[in-house]
């Protein structure tokens, strides 16, 4: 008896480390492959770059992108370029190349790649603390380690995967602020996180809007939990800080704030209005059936291909759209809370992209409210106790993401073998 709680214990305080090392495989294997800029590294890289030699982007000129792929990135101009979104996320790939090297494809990535595993670690540490149950927790940090779409944006040096590991830990963040007997602390570091959020892409600002709406009414208006928003106002225009002192794009020394102000307003112009065609681009409510995933890179050469594509893993996709109708279902019959937990971050990510459907969107911007939909899938499984259907439902995924990955990681393939893969028509 002893032996067995011994391998309980060991399982319940270890038994995500495997996982954690699946998610680090499948995030760093390779991670230099294409040893070129793909898709929007192109301005994320290079304007992390230069934020780290001026505090503020620059401008690039035509054909930067050969200079910086061969190894010699110091072709920019003196001139600030327009960015649309706040730096902090810049700052952050920005610290790989510091590290590794501008002309290592390892430095560009190695930052949205860290944030992808340790997102995975996060989820189980919330999916723990929602269900009180290790080994259940296992279950959505399993799924978010094999689903292509985390794997291929946590690959990539864009802004997605940095903003979705603040908006998981401001979660983890307010779910101790729910159960904690001093709850103030807990809230202040949620504004924290969800401003550092904020300051990658604005998508933190929603989440932290939702979780300060739900924290109030569940604690029956304790207004104290407001002081989290001036927290997250603080940590994004700390942020901002290189634009300030350098003197960015728009800068004006005779009135500062206006030309802060400003400039804000031309971000949410850009945002608002951007409707430029684009081969690959997808409607938000196409984005849960998958119906058009973003090319992220393609290269042929004779009957092979090199492809990265962030296809979710249909299994779990699928497995999570139904898996939110239980969930609405049992919501409204039960009113609980832990369905209103898991749908809060749903909403708060899924939700205000439907204001924009005639906005150029893609796919993989539903990266940052994925995690939900998993959660949504282990909380179901764990209230049916479906332990059968959760085996052949993993086992199933686990096949899918095995057929799949040389399309994550960009492994050269025969070209007949790459079309199996295009289940869809829109795929291709």
């Amino acid at each position: 008896m002893r032996i067995v709680q011994w391998f309980r214990s060991v399982g319940d305080r270890f038994g995500v480390l495997p996982i954690v090392i699946l998610a680090a495989i499948t995030r760093l294997w390779n991670l230099g492959y294409p040893s070129k800029l793909v898709f929007d590294e192109t301005y994320y890289v290079k304007d992390a770059y230069t934020l780290w030699i001026a505090g503020h982007e620059l401008a690039w000129p035509e054909g930067a992108n050969d200079s910086f792929n061969s190894g010699n990135p110091d072709v920019y101009k003196t001139d600030p370029e327009f960015v649309v979104h706040a730096p902090l996320g810049k700052w952050i790939i920005g610290l790989g190349m510091r590290i590794l090297g501008p002309s290592n494809p390892w430095g560009w990535r190695i930052m949205p790649a860290l944030f992808g595993i340790l997102s995975v670690w996060l989820l189980f540490l919330i999916a723990k603390r929602l269900l009180g149950s290790t080994r259940w927790a296992l279950l959505p940090a399993f799924l978010l380690a094999i689903d292509g779409q985390a794997i291929v944006v946590s690959r990539t040096a864009i802004l997605d995967g940095i903003v979705t590991g603040f908006l998981l830990l401001g979660f983890y963040l307010l779910l101790r602020a729910t159960s904690a007997f001093k709850p103030m602390p807990w809230l202040l570091l949620m504004g924290l996180a969800l401003g550092a959020g904020a300051a990658v892409k604005w998508t933190g600002f929603i989440f932290l809007a939702v979780f300060v709406a739900y924290y109030l009414v569940a604690s029956r208006w304790q207004w104290k939990a407001l002081l989290a928003v001036p927290v997250a106002l603080g940590a994004y225009l700390l942020s901002w800080v290189g634009w300030f002192t350098t003197q960015g794009w728009g800068f004006r020394a005779d009135n500062v704030i206006g030309s802060f102000i400003e400039y804000h307003q031309q971000m949410y112009h850009f945002h608002s209005t951007l409707a430029m065609a684009h081969p690959y681009q997808s409607n938000p409510l196409t984005w849960l059936t998958m119906l058009r995933p973003t090319s992220f890179f393609y290269e042929s050469q004779g009957t092979s291909v090199s492809a990265i594509n962030p296809i979710g893993n249909p299994i779990i996709w699928f497995a999570g759209l139904a898996a939110l109708g239980f969930l609405f279902g049992w919501f409204a019959q039960y009113r609980d809370r832990l369905s209103l937990l898991v749908f809060i971050g749903f909403i708060a990510g899924y939700l205000p992209w439907l204001i924009y459907l005639n906005r150029t969107t893609f796919q993989f911007y539903s990266v940052t409210f994925e995690p939900w939909i998993m959660l949504a899938i282990a909380l179901i499984a764990y209230r049916y106790r479906a332990i059968r259907l959760v085996a052949f439902g993993s086992l199933a995924a686990t096949a899918v993401f095995l057929f799949f990955i040389p399309l994550y990681l960009g492994t050269e393939i025969p070209f007949w073998f790459w079309q199996w893969h295009m289940w869809l028509p829109t795929w291709v």
